[in-house]
């Protein structure tokens, strides 16, 4: 299957037929990234310079590779080309020289040599759907593994305007994005798309690793597809269609239950695709709860649309949990329950949330509010058009 193809499967935004509005600007190491624009079916052009015409016919511009042949005025053409409506995708050297032109709110830690990654989920985003795989490299998943850096990217710390996605422990960030007026910067540190990876700090020679050998081109796609369109759930798997046995790890569901209280996968009767989840709670004592396995990354001052399908015998509810760092975690974030009225037959539910500032994950828990059974499915937080 193709990576634009399994995009699509798992929410993403639609690649094939778009416009070639992609320019990639010429460096060194750069046929890693045009090599891995066609694997994923990603129609561009390519530059060697980024003057106002060539801003003005293409809205994506990536930048990778080494010994970008930028000067502090591409600096300027580019802020203004982002304020504008425009997008960056900045992987690897190109993000190092977004950094060094102060075009993004992070600063840059930069190890010598070529290292391999294992990410971290800082928060679900469409950026990560796909991940971890069915059978991820050295079992790994708790993010997106075997990212290499090949091409001086950095590992960032960020400031205050800029949202990580992937975390490469402790305080840096590698993958992360940041919004200019109406246009997005998304720096990667490592390359998605591979590159040339060397084994020592000799003379070695280098050994070329792509995208497609260490499972991160779908992260590429995901990059390509979201800065093309913001819109779509940032839920993933959100009908438990996949992986729907294989723990929370995998399938970004999490069910618990206590005192009584009983969760079940269902895959007989779903209102949508072939499974759906029922709780049940006996009495007051008693507990079934649903979760995602981590929480969602958001915006400060955002509006977001929550929906899911439902059918109840009794009242529920959707306790939402405002996360302002992820140190704190869901025992300590402010909860904020929303109250759905039972009904006999599959409906859909729909509310409104707006994110309170300082805020930038949001968790939930659904569970049936008194004595009865709450059946869910195809579970939706979607951004509300900006």
């Amino acid at each position: 299957m193709r990576w634009a193809a399994l995009v699509l499967l798992l929410g993403g935004s639609l690649l094939h037929g778009a416009e070639p509005n992609v320019v990639v600007l010429d460096s060194t190491d750069i046929s890693f990234m045009h090599d891995a624009l066609k694997r994923i079916d990603v129609p561009s052009q390519r530059s060697d310079k980024l003057d106002a015409d060539v801003l003005s016919r293409h809205r994506i511009v990536v930048l990778a590779g080494k010994d970008l042949p930028l000067d502090a005025m591409s600096g300027k053409r580019l802020d203004q080309h982002l304020r504008s409506g425009g997008r960056v995708l900045a992987v690897g050297g190109g993000a190092k020289w977004m950094l060094q032109q102060k075009l993004f709110d992070a600063s840059g830690y930069y190890p010598t040599g070529t290292t391999t990654f294992m990410s971290k989920f800082d928060g679900y985003h469409r950026l990560t759907f796909g991940y971890p795989v069915a059978s991820p490299k050295e079992n790994w998943t708790y993010g997106v593994p075997n990212l290499l850096r090949a091409t001086d990217g950095p590992l960032m710390r960020l400031g205050p305007q800029a949202h990580s996605v992937l975390a490469a422990g402790g305080p840096f960030s590698l993958m992360a994005y940041q919004r200019f007026g109406k246009g997005i910067a998304l720096l990667i540190g490592p390359d998605p798309q591979g590159g040339n990876e060397f084994q020592s700090l000799g003379n070695s020679k280098p050994t070329a690793k792509r995208g497609d050998e260490l499972d991160t081109d779908r992260l590429l796609a995901n990059s390509i597809g979201w800065l093309r369109n913001e819109s779509g759930n940032l839920i993933p798997n959100p009908g438990f269609e996949v992986l729907t046995d294989a723990g929370p790890e995998k399938s970004h569901w999490e069910l618990s239950a206590n005192n009584g209280g009983v969760t079940s996968w269902r895959r007989e009767g779903a209102p949508e695709g072939k499974v759906f989840v029922t709780l049940k709670r006996k009495d007051a004592p008693s507990a079934a709860n649903l979760s995602p396995y981590v929480p969602i990354v958001v915006e400060p001052g955002a509006a977001y649309r929550f929906s899911c399908r439902h059918r109840s015998t009794g009242g529920w509810r959707v306790v939402v949990r405002h996360i302002r760092s992820l140190d704190d975690g869901y025992s300590k974030a402010e909860q904020k329950p929303i109250a759905v009225a039972a009904v006999a037959d599959w409906s859909r539910f729909e509310t409104e949330l707006v994110v309170p500032e300082g805020i930038r994950y949001l968790g939930f828990v659904l569970q049936p509010a008194a004595a009865g059974e709450v059946s869910l499915d195809d579970i939706q937080l979607e951004p509300v058009a900006r």
